[in-house]
């Protein structure tokens, strides 16, 4: 029997198997200000980040621990062996599909990563290797998907650690890797307002054209949603470029996992390849990717031999057994215990919003929505960033709860005074500091700031106030609606009382 001594520890390994940016800083935090271990309860009620990350809760850790402790007692070394790692982390892919509506779908497979930017790489490296033609990404501006992701799609390394641990110099080739192109569509105009989506889709249409004419193989990728909570380029135009050019191929980035069962199945019916991950919505801890992949994408698509550029990344059992029979059985044969924890503690947050009626969470959505927007209509001194519902009307039909926000994105701004006339924009440098400062000190956490535009020359930065599934739990299970409400209000609260502070302090200085 294997004992604890074969296994670091479960919080060790919470942020063992991704990239740089999990590693724990000086205060026990990783870069995004998550914990590896459950929250007190006064900072758990003020966690609003999860847009960006969120540290593990109390019940997914229990989950998590069960895991690790079947790990830690199988009858054969599990750390240095593959197969534990391997049966766990199908049972999780089973679980997943189950949840998500699609145990019947034997046409839908789903492969893990260790992030949604190593998603991204392994989309890119698959669709390189369908055709023999140059491949061009068109990708939303990494501004509302992720600043590393240019570089994944690219295939240059994107941090100095890789999921299966090894150590790489960032920006650098991916050796073996099939060379990309990118180009990346602006989805905001220099003043951070939104493009005509009108503009976006024109753009979209162009460029598709252009490449496909010039002999290029295309992957153009769906936001849905991004960071702020948009939605690019519209579905009737995507669907209107693949009646045109079916070789196109289609990724829709639903990393944030704001989307219903319904919404995923219209995706993958449509032949789209869907990332998503547990660490966003979910609110599970940072770093659990799965990437969806409809059979109907390509003809003999488990058969293409998987590249070696993939080999730092991604496990032979993070890809279903028929593909491993197929053209991923090149791949290596590691675990990665932190990917599979990961992924055991986001189901644990997904299996408990899936056991709520959709009518319940679209109720208390919308009462969210109305408080919210009422207190940013009564304080000028935030100002939220309109985006538009997302509309996926040309694939489905209905309505359900993921046409409506969830991720409230607004700038910091000055009052008006003599010399400007109007209010300005507070600093990058600035809604950082206060972002940090509500994290560190008061336990309050807020999506980390987006870039969204210049102001002078300089960048204009927005703070998200994020709705997450762990939120809608609550509010619907344990009756705290208005608890939760109250609590992201005095969160918003605290920013302007931060805001005060730090004026008060270039006054001085």
């Amino acid at each position: 029997m294997s004992t604890l001594q074969d296994l670091p520890t479960l919080s060790q390994l919470l942020i063992d198997g991704g990239d740089a940016r999990l590693i724990l800083q000086a205060d026990g935090t990783n870069k995004y200000g998550c914990a590896a271990v459950p929250l007190n309860a006064h900072d758990e009620m003020f966690a609003f980040s999860s847009a960006t990350a969120s540290s593990i809760s109390a019940h997914a850790y229990t989950a998590a621990a069960r895991t690790y402790a079947r790990l830690q007692h199988s009858e054969e070394d599990t750390y240095a062996s593959y197969a534990g790692y391997a049966s766990e982390l199908n049972q999780v892919r089973q679980d997943l599909k189950q949840l998500c509506g699609l145990e019947q779908r034997k046409d839908v497979d789903i492969v893990f990563a260790a992030s949604g930017t190593d998603l991204h790489l392994i989309a890119a490296q698959l669709c390189a290797n369908f055709s023999s033609a140059p491949t061009l990404v068109i990708m939303a501006d990494a501004n509302e998907t992720g600043s590393a992701v240019p570089s994944a799609l690219m295939a240059r390394h994107f941090s100095e650690r890789t999921a299966l641990g090894e150590q790489v110099s960032a920006g650098s080739h991916i050796a073996q890797a099939k060379e990309v192109d990118i180009v990346s569509i602006s989805l905001r105009l220099a003043d951070g307002t939104t493009r005509d989506s009108h503009d976006v889709d024109s753009e979209v249409e162009t460029l598709t054209k252009q490449a496909i004419q010039n002999g290029q193989a295309v992957l153009l990728i769906v936001m849905d949603v991004s960071k702020t909570g948009m939605m690019a380029p519209s579905l009737r135009t995507v669907m209107q470029l693949r009646a045109s050019y079916p070789q196109l191929q289609v990724m829709v980035d639903a990393c944030q996992f704001r989307l219903s069962n319904a919404s995923l199945r219209a995706y993958l019916d449509q032949g789209y390849m869907v990332a998503m991950t547990g660490s966003k919505f979910l609110c599970g801890p940072s770093f659990s990717g799965a990437l969806f992949l409809p059979n109907a994408m390509h003809p003999g698509l488990k058969a293409i031999s998987l590249p070696a550029s993939l080999h730092a990344y991604s496990s032979r059992a993070d890809w279903p057994s028929d593909w491993v029979a197929g053209g991923a059985k090149g791949l290596p044969a590691r675990p990665n215990y932190g990917l599979l924890l990961r992924w055991v503690a986001a189901l644990e947050e997904l299996r408990a919003f899936r056991a709520l009626p959709d009518a319940a969470i679209l109720a208390f959505i919308q009462q969210f929505q109305h408080a919210v927007y009422a207190y940013f209509s009564s304080h000028p001194s935030l100002a939220l960033l309109p985006v538009a519902a997302p509309d996926r009307s040309a694939i489905m039909a209905g309505q359900g709860w993921d046409q409506h926000t969830t991720i409230f994105s607004f700038v910091l701004m000055s009052p008006a005074t003599s010399v400007s006339g109007k209010p300005q924009p507070y600093s990058h440098a600035d809604t950082l500091a206060i972002y940090r400062h509500l994290q560190k000190e008061k336990g309050m956490q807020l999506g980390q700031p987006v870039t969204c535009g210049m102001h002078h020359g300089q960048p204009i930065s927005a703070l998200r106030l994020c709705l997450g599934a762990r939120q809608i739990v609550a509010a619907i299970q344990k009756n705290q609606a208005s608890t939760i409400i109250a609590a992201a209000l005095t969160v918003l609260d605290e920013v302007q009382r931060e805001m005060r502070r730090v004026a008060a302090q270039s006054v001085a200085a």
